[in-house]
């Protein structure tokens, strides 16, 4: 030890490494029990001062210690055991993965020691209900990276890239942000003995493995013998995977070295846009349950972010959910222990959400016109759960994007180097008549179709709406449903299909039906419905129709169904419109009969999915009993004007 240090005792917990008024303070976690400690180093050495701690200063596995002395010029270090290096898990910056899918040995690892300040101003958070809100979903390096961007070349693939396209995601009635993980790893995967993954079209920044250690192993690779020198490693480019999670990830910043001002900067900008931040996570089922609260911790006080959506560990959920600092943000996860979280009593504020596939398989179903759907797509339509948001998608990171579920019905993932064994089989897609791309208009003009079928179920379900960012016009993965380590054209997203007059039509009208879904309250609303007249005005708050009216058929044959919403349960002071959702996925036309309105109301169609031209503007129905539905097509249909009241009824009839 320098001899200007010395040790002293201190507390266990909270675990890491910080600086103090008297020096250094040292809390970690080690394996064993033999020559523990930590080098610290000096800025720009790499040999550092070695510092081993006695058994004065163990409890359990901890050592902890406040190194006192000239400690100052000391600004990174790393743990030692036993002679050998490691990153400290706690550790908020780490350097040395800067360099995207690069080789890194740990001794080329150091952890910083000092944080970075901070202005984050007049900083809110947003707050969004999960009644009104709108969640997108991105990889900040997938988003921005190809060159169709249009963002300058530094940024691309980095948090400033995607401070640029926040105006483009505001404008689309976003009120959330979700973010695949973006904490500090090393995106390379080890390849498994006896691995024949490593075929294809390797990923960007990919590889050849060279790990000298005693014994030859062989791989097989595409029937071809191959030794351990010959083998590559492939970019783990989703990221769920265990790493340094409070620490962000550096390979994502213009500026390495201030990863966490970037990451810091684009959270604000996003608040200042009105758009909450939840970003992902994947804890390991051995990550102990200090490490993922504290992790948590960490990014909600020193990152504002405004939720998480946890992945990987089954015990991590309840653990964050549980913890009171943490009862104000958004956690999502399959599902909760509501009993034991809320003793019976629904949540003032719901706070969790979960993050379940129902209404992707029920939709889908639906959607391609499959028999017995129609009873799943009506749960999955309303589900509204008094303890929890229900976050509702048809298309995720994971799976076909939604262009590609509309143009395959077999996935394509020979790239991937797993003789396509990889991903889900269980696509519930539909090509719609032709496998993959076709220059035939017939097929193209469908395939819109039933994306604007899509993403109507979508933004009309009583849940909270999420879509894949890239899917609103058109992105496609060429039919590759599990593209985890494509850092390439296939895990990017390809923004020149943003410019074809096909998906710009696709794109104004997920802006049109999210202002429509915000603009009433009966289209989002908090509670579930009742299907009861429970104002007794003369309508259920929702009800169901079909060829006749208040008829519908649900037989295991049907495909059709309208469902209409009641404006007079909106408050006297809204609009209290009607709406009348026609979704007929037969592939025949189907003529549906239309509720009568209250005196003084007329129903008119805002759009119909099987138009190709912008037709957003109220149409009048001719026939107001009825309204014929294109086969595979949706109609909206509003009830517009001012309900006659009783007095002038009276006066009507006398005169």
């Amino acid at each position: 030890m320098n001899n200007n240090l010395r040790l002293a005792a201190s507390q266990p917990y909270p675990m890491g490494v910080k600086r103090t008024s008297k020096g250094i303070r040292v809390c970690a976690v080690y394996s064993g029990k033999k020559d523990c400690g930590i080098i610290l180093y000096r800025k720009n050495d790499r040999k550092g001062t070695e510092i081993i701690f006695s058994d004065d200063f163990r409890y359990g596995k901890i050592f902890c210690a406040e190194i006192i002395g000239d400690t100052d010029v000391y600004t990174h270090y790393m743990l030692i055991e036993e002679g050998k290096l490691f990153a400290d898990p706690y550790a908020c910056y780490i350097e040395g993965l800067e360099k995207w899918g690069k080789n890194v040995k740990m001794d080329d690892l150091s952890c910083r020691i000092d944080g970075s300040d901070y202005d984050w101003g007049q900083d809110v958070h947003p707050g969004w209900r999960y009644e009104d809100s709108f969640i997108y979903t991105l990889h900040v390096r997938g988003y921005t990276k190809s060159p169709s961007s249009g963002i300058e070349l530094k940024k691309r693939g980095t948090y400033k890239g995607i401070i640029e396209k926040i105006p483009y995601i505001k404008s689309l009635g976003v009120t959330a942000v979700e973010i695949m993980p973006t904490y500090e790893m090393n995106v390379l995967d080890v390849p498994k003995t006896g691995s024949t993954s490593n075929g294809g079209n390797m990923p960007e920044g990919s590889f050849r493995h060279h790990n000298r250690t005693s014994g030859e192993i062989v791989y097989s690779e595409n029937g071809s013998i191959k030794s351990r020198n010959s083998i590559r490693q492939k970019i783990n480019f989703w990221g769920y995977k265990q790493g340094y999670y409070f620490a962000p990830r550096t390979a994502y910043a213009v500026d390495t070295k201030n990863a966490d001002l970037e990451l810091k900067d684009m959270i604000r900008e996003m608040h200042k846009n009105g758009l909450e931040v939840i970003l992902q996570f994947y804890f390991g089922e051995d990550d102990t349950e200090d490490i993922i609260s504290a992790a948590i911790r960490h990014w909600v006080f020193e990152y504002h972010i405004d939720g998480v959506h946890m992945k990987g560990s089954h015990l991590a959920p309840a653990i964050v959910a549980a913890d009171p600092a943490l009862s104000d943000i958004k956690i999502w996860y399959y599902g909760f222990d509501y009993g034991r979280l809320y003793s019976g009593k629904a949540p003032e504020v719901r706070t969790l959400a979960e993050f379940k596939p129902d209404f992707m398989y029920a939709s889908r179903r639906f959607l391609k016109g499959d028999d017995n759907s129609l009873g799943d797509f009506i749960k999955a339509m309303l589900t509204n759960n008094r303890d929890a948001g229900s976050i509702n998608y048809i298309c995720d990171y994971e799976g076909f994007r939604l262009a590609d579920l509309v143009s395959y019905e077999h996935k394509r993932n020979e790239t991937n180097g797993e003789n396509n064994t990889d991903g889900t089989d269980n696509n519930l897609s539909w090509n719609c008549g032709i496998e993959g791309k076709t220059r035939r208009a017939a097929i193209l003009s469908l395939r819109n179709k039933q994306v604007k079928n899509a993403l109507t179920m979508v933004m009309f379900s009583q849940g909270t709406p999420m879509i894949f960012g890239g899917d609103e016009f058109g992105n496609s993965q060429d039919g590759n449903n599990n593209p985890y380590c494509q850092d390439n054209a296939t895990g990017w997203i390809d923004w020149s299909q943003a410019d074809k007059a096909a998906n710009i039509e696709i794109t104004n009208y997920l802006r049109f039906l999210s202002k429509l879904r915000f603009k009433y309250r009966i289209l989002h609303e908090s509670k579930a419905f009742k299907l009861m007249d429970y104002k007794a005005c003369g309508y259920p708050d929702l009800s169901y129709h079909g060829i006749e009216a208040w008829r519908p058929d649900l037989s295991n044959y049907s495909h059709s169904i309208g469902m209409l919403y009641c404006g007079l349960y909106e408050d006297k002071d809204k609009d209290q419109d009607f709406f009348y959702i026609a979704y007929n996925m037969h592939w025949n036309p189907v003529t549906f009969a239309l509720p009568k309105l209250p005196d003084g109301m007329r129903w008119y169609v805002l759009n119909d999915t099987e138009e190709t031209v912008d037709n957003l503007k109220m149409k009048a129905v001719k026939d107001q009993t009825k309204i014929e539905c294109s086969e595979r097509s949706i109609k909206i249909l509003i009830g517009a004007g001012k309900p006659a009241k009783k007095a002038d009824k009276m006066t009507a009839k006398s005169n």
